[in-house]
């Protein structure tokens, strides 16, 4: 029986391995079927398509290729920061973002010298000239940084307090005040001079004011009280009497008008001690002032304006400051002012001079036979 047995089971084994020979004969190759060679390293087993070098990835790629054994996820939807990146050096950042820049680009512009740019040659022309007559461009052809002469820095002093005083409507040559005239009267004319001026011109005299300096009515009123006078007019009637005697009361103010053209012309005098000379006159025009607001009134009343400074640009010229409109040399010499249908023409040095006068006789004054101790 055993031997039946074992012979069953070497048959079965045998019939086995037939099978197993014709199930691998009947499989296709499927190499031969898509014309190619199977892949070997060796040249001896059919020849090769890739050798050993194509095989052979750096160390760069092997990172590629690296499986994460923590993740399920596949290689390829793991994230991007896993993935190492060479460094780069400081160096090749800045001139890779520095380099494209424009403010760059201006700057080694700038740095560039252009002395080896031919210049045209301009000597003898016009533009010569202006370069030469400016100040500044002089000095700067001292390329030492030199310092100027001291004629040079007056021109350019005097050129830029031109420049000054023409933004500000300060002419540089200024009018002398003391020989212009309003009406043809002019300042330092007597009382006399001015009525045959006002005359001519047709204004009349229509008020006058008489005055005594201070100091002298004030000791001609204790003088009168010692001598026995009593009440304010006859005090004052006697005052006036001893100023007149002494020649001392003068015509402090006058006033002239010409109805016609609604014109009016004060002056003011100074006092004896100087000859009772004019030292301000004062022109106004009513005729400028127009009544009323509609369409006719401003047409007459921009006439009148424009004509009163029409005349007065072709009398006395441009003022000598724009701003305030006032002609002169400045300080204390004679001035001119002028607004629409007024004038003022004063001057200040001869009212000084007056008072001088005058504090002089005050302090000879002084010397009284009061005291005899």
């Amino acid at each position: 029986m055993k031997c039946k047995v074992r012979s069953k089971l070497i048959l079965c084994a045998l019939s086995a391995l037939l099978c197993a020979k014709e199930v691998v004969a009947q499989t296709p190759n499927f190499a031969d079927m898509n014309g190619l060679q199977p892949i070997t390293s060796s040249p001896e087993v059919g020849g090769t398509y890739m050798s050993d070098e194509d095989m052979n990835f750096g160390a760069d790629n092997e990172v590629l290729f690296e499986t994460n054994t923590n993740s399920p996820v596949p290689m390829i939807q793991q994230n991007s920061s896993n993935v190492a990146v060479p460094p780069q050096s400081k160096n090749e950042i800045g001139s890779s973002t520095k380099a494209d820049t424009l403010t760059a680009t201006l700057q080694q512009q700038a740095k560039q010298k252009l002395s080896d740019v031919k210049l045209p040659d301009v000597s003898g022309t016009w533009v010569d000239q202006l370069a030469t007559s400016v100040p500044e461009v002089m000095a700067q052809k001292n390329k030492d940084n030199a310092e100027l002469s001291d004629d040079e820095v007056d021109s350019a002093d005097s050129t830029l307090t031109g420049l000054m005083n023409g933004s500000r409507g300060v002419n540089s040559k200024r009018s002398n005040a003391s020989v212009f005239d309003i009406s043809g009267i002019m300042l330092r004319m007597n009382l006399a001079q001015a009525d045959k001026a006002m005359m001519v011109r047709g204004f009349k005299r229509v008020s006058q004011k008489m005055e005594i300096p201070n100091f002298i009515k004030w000791r001609n009123e204790e003088t009168c009280r010692n001598n026995g006078v009593v009440g304010y007019e006859r005090l004052m009637n006697c005052v006036v009497e001893i100023a007149k005697k002494n020649n001392y009361q003068y015509v402090e103010t006058a006033k002239y008008a010409k109805y016609s053209t609604k014109e009016e012309i004060e002056i003011k005098l100074t006092s004896n001690f100087t000859g009772n000379k004019i030292y301000r006159i004062m022109y106004k025009s009513m005729s400028g002032k127009v009544v009323g607001s509609g369409a006719k009134a401003a047409y007459l009343r921009n006439i009148k304006v424009y004509d009163f400074w029409k005349k007065v640009n072709q009398k006395y010229g441009n003022p000598d400051n724009k701003e305030e409109v006032t002609w002169g040399l400045g300080m204390n010499k004679p001035y001119m002012k002028a607004s629409t249908g007024f004038l003022v023409l004063e001057d200040p040095m001869l009212r000084e001079l007056d008072y001088t006068r005058m504090s002089r006789e005050d302090q000879r004054f002084m010397n009284t036979d009061l005291y005899s101790f």
